[in-house]
């Protein structure tokens, strides 16, 4: 009796309905990969914040300020009221900020920390007190204070202020721009000349406020991979290489966003005006991002893989069982995870190209083992290189990524056609 089909077509698409069974089957463990992943990255921001925790967190420093208490105080609530402060910045501010790194261990992690060597110079100018009185009502100058704020005071290390050439007693604590240091003036409204000096350390983040109504901040450290885009500014010019980095911004008033004299509640100064100048500590490759964009590549890997598989037996004539297209995604999911782990111990480039080398030994000595067939082999192997090496080529690309990922779909998708293009519809029936 004759069957109603072609039995080799039908084999075919049974095949290829078979492959992509097995790739959505596969992404399976693909997300537990991913998991992991990202449970690893978790891992490592814990082993961050321990180090954070004792040396000190990310550094944002503001001032110095000029903070007069007024006497009117502002409602905000039924029976509460909160302190308004008179804000002055200084008319000339000069800063400099030289950083140094060190790396601490944490279980299997190196994270970087930062200690500071701040020193700001400037003035302010002498006060028109009728003129002050007058636009925001009386003043308390005997609570008069100069503050810079610090956002963990942790960090502090060691701090001096000279005002007129006379030394300042310091206190830390809350001051009315946040926490930091804070000394109280004799005579305010006389203005005077100032010089800070302050050592701290931080992690993950330095960053200046230059409030002056012309602002210089120089920046020098020993970090070789800063990263200026978190900054609401640009550097003015910089120079970056193996042993550190230079930076320098300037900001007048008008850039400033802000008036060199404002009235705002206690801590409203700080919090209200964002702009900032500094670096983040970036380090170059973050392998958890860039392990987790390989596995999101993962299953159109595991496709391509299979597929390439199927056009060689439809090429060759051989055959090979659904089990070991089986065992041979999961080597292929199982790249993943291994060059997950080796990267924690060996950097990401040199786990990708343990990790793929020994997957490639595997799957080419499976093929071999199954095949008998060196040549088989061979082409196996070929593939599997090529492809690994453009996932490695995705994973380094940003802004070319797609365009790099759509030629390579074309490029499978021309080969595919150029294997199956011999396959034909089985003939129309008599009744048909």
């Amino acid at each position: 009796m004759k069957l109603p089909f072609d039995t080799q077509t039908f084999a075919v698409t049974f095949r290829f309905a078979m492959v992509g069974f097995l790739v959505l089957v596969l992404a399976v463990p693909l997300l537990v990969v991913g998991c992991v992943a990202n449970e690893r990255k978790e891992y490592r921001d814990t082993a961050v914040a321990k180090v954070a925790n004792s040396f000190g967190r990310a550094q944002r420093l503001a001032g110095p300020v000029l903070a007069i208490p007024l006497v009117r105080r502002r409602k905000t609530g039924e029976n509460s009221s909160a302190e308004q402060y008179l804000f002055l910045m200084p008319e000339q501010l000069d800063m400099r900020i030289d950083t140094r790194h060190e790396t601490r261990r944490v279980g299997i992690f190196e994270i970087p920390a930062v200690t500071a060597q701040v020193t700001a110079e400037g003035n302010f100018a002498p006060l028109d007190v009728p003129a002050l009185e007058a636009r925001f009502g009386a003043l308390r100058w005997e609570r008069a204070v100069v503050g810079y704020g610090v956002s963990d005071p942790r960090g502090i290390r060691d701090a001096k202020l000279l005002w007129n050439e006379g030394e300042l007693r310091l206190s830390a604590g809350a001051t009315p721009i946040r926490d930091g240091l804070l000394a109280t003036l004799p005579s305010p409204a006389a203005g005077g000349a100032f010089s800070l000096s302050v050592t701290l350390r931080g992690t993950e983040r330095f960053s200046a406020v230059p409030v002056g109504d012309r602002s210089a901040v120089a920046m020098q450290s020993t970090w070789p991979h800063p990263s200026f885009v978190d900054s609401r500014s640009s550097p003015e010019a910089y120079a970056i290489n193996d042993d550190g980095f230079t930076a320098s911004w300037r900001s007048m008033e008008l850039s400033r966003g802000y008036a060199g004299t404002t009235a705002a509640l206690h801590d409203g100064f700080f919090n209200n005006h964002r702009m900032d100048v500094g670096f983040s500590v970036f380090e170059p490759v973050n392998l958890y991002v860039l392990v987790s964009r390989s596995v999101k590549y993962g299953v159109l890997f595991v496709a391509l893989t299979l597929v390439s598989v199927l056009c060689l037996e439809l090429s060759t004539g051989r055959r090979f069982h659904i089990v070991q297209y089986g065992v041979a995604g999961l080597g292929l999911v199982l790249f993943f995870l291994a060059l997950l782990a080796l990267s924690e111990h060996a950097g990401f480039r040199w786990a990708y190209l343990g990790a793929a080398a020994l997957l490639t030994a595997m799957i080419s000595g499976y093929v071999r083992a199954a095949t008998r067939e060196w040549p088989l082999t061979a082409l196996a192997a070929s593939v599997l290189a090529a492809l690994y090496g453009v996932l490695f080529v995705l994973l380094q690309l940003e802004d070319f990524a797609l365009l790099v990922g759509v030629g390579v779909l074309l490029v499978a998708l021309a080969m595919l056609m150029w294997v199956t293009r011999g396959l034909k519809s089985p003939p129309a029936t008599a009744e048909e």
